[in-house]
């Protein structure tokens, strides 16, 4: 390579860094420098002579930077990390550790390496690349959506070992600006139980500008009455919160939440034996202190303002339960939906459909297995259906009144 594209090469870095540092996607990166999203997502992980420095072409299982008592550290870390019965081991908290105790930086990709070769870490399964973006899902539009979002899900019911008692969670992962995982024993697994935990939890932790969910009646969005919305989106629309409703049958939607989910199951609910409900939820606690604290360890999203922040205590002697559309503090609620087939393929009466609050909506039969993002303002009473194109544009494929029937529009 010539040291002209060298130079090239270390400035798209260094300027890859630095819209990351502002907030920039992956996506909207790579396409303003013309490089790959790999490649940027290599990039912004990268240390300040990282950036500056060519690798290629230096023979390959040999280090520039690190000597052999480099990765001895990096392994006694690991180990003491696994006595410690620490929830969290993996290879970000074993480099933020690295870094603390070292003053000194180094990479992820090395630490994977050293926690590979030493055993100590499994080969990751391949994640199959490529269906989602032929979907359309609109994975550029839900970056930008609000500059705090948080998803919840169900877990449960769960028993003790002898007892035939159910044990729901209420699972919440903050995604932006913090990247936080909160577990909460519930009582059952409805609307109730949902609105009553996280009024407990935004009372010290930040009310979201969207929470993302599933399609769970408890939560709103499948009403056993036609355009009937739910008790906890009305809650959440008087807060000032836009709920994200996924597509059906797609959890993989709502990832984030998903892998905490997994992380409490295997570090937690299978690890651990609980003599009763009080002693899990004494260890909950421990969780998620623990959780927090990993969050701080490898969170890099910049901070949002203190004037953007708001809690439950902002909100004391306020109508949570408030059905009047001039008042709430909200009033789009967004669905991700995959347009389903209706009738035989290949067939005259062929067409696609999506369901809104119990509402088939009849598509092109050209849509069918692609990805919509719908916005319901309930203040001017439309539905906007949109698809978003490559450039990440949002492209509308339908418009239409849609009237809440539970909601007054005074």
């Amino acid at each position: 390579m010539s040291k002209r594209k060298k130079e090239l090469l270390i400035l798209k870095r260094k300027k890859a860094k630095e819209l990351h540092e502002q907030g920039w996607s992956n996506r909207k990166i790579a396409r303003h420098l013309l490089a790959s999203k790999d490649s940027v997502g290599k990039w912004v992980q990268m240390d300040e002579k990282e950036l500056s420095i060519d690798n290629r072409g230096w023979k390959k299982g040999k280090s520039r930077k690190y000597t052999p008592e480099t990765k001895q550290q990096i392994i006694k870390i690991r180990k003491d990390l696994e006595k410690e019965d620490s929830y969290f081991i993996g290879s970000k908290v074993v480099k933020e550790n690295y870094e603390n105790q070292t003053g000194k930086r180094i990479s992820k990709s090395f630490v994977d390496c050293v926690l590979k070769e030493a055993g100590l870490v499994k080969s990751p399964v391949k994640k199959k690349k490529g269906r989602s973006k032929y979907m359309k899902y609109p994975e550029y539009t839900l970056t930008k959506l609000g500059k705090s979002i948080m998803c919840i899900d169900f877990i449960g019911p769960k028993y003790l070992k002898g007892s035939d008692n159910r044990i729901n969670f209420l699972s919440c992962k903050y995604v932006r600006p913090e990247k936080q995982g909160i577990l909460k024993r519930i009582e059952g697994q409805t609307a109730e139980q949902t609105i009553k935990t996280l009024k407990e939890i935004w009372q010290t932790h930040p009310i979201p500008e969207i929470l993302k969910i599933d399609n769970d009646s408890a939560f709103g969005a499948n009403s056993p009455h036609e355009k009937n919305m739910g008790k906890l989106t009305f809650f959440l629309l008087n807060l000032g919160v836009s709920p994200l409703y996924i597509a059906q049958r797609s959890p993989w939607n709502n990832g984030q939440v998903e892998g905490f989910n997994s992380v409490f199951s295997k570090k937690f609910w299978n690890k651990l034996q609980f003599s009763d409900e009080q002693e899990n939820d004494v260890k909950i606690v421990d969780f998620n202190i623990a959780y927090e604290k990993y969050s701080q360890l490898i969170s890099n999203n910049p901070e949002i303002s203190e004037k953007d922040i708001k809690y439950t205590g902002d909100f004391k002697g306020q109508n949570l339960e408030n059905k009047v559309v001039k008042d709430v503090k909200a009033h789009k609620i967004y669905f991700l939906r995959i347009v389903r087939r209706k009738s035989v393929k290949g067939s005259d009466k062929e067409y696609g459909f999506i369901d809104i609050l119990n509402h088939e909506i009849k598509l092109p039969k050209d849509m069918i297995n692609l990805f919509v993002f719908c916005v319901l303002d309930i203040k001017t009473r439309n539905l906007t259906i949109n698809i978003e194109l490559d450039d990440g544009s949002l492209k509308e494929i339908k418009t239409m009144e849609f009237i809440i029937k539970n909601v007054i529009y005074d």
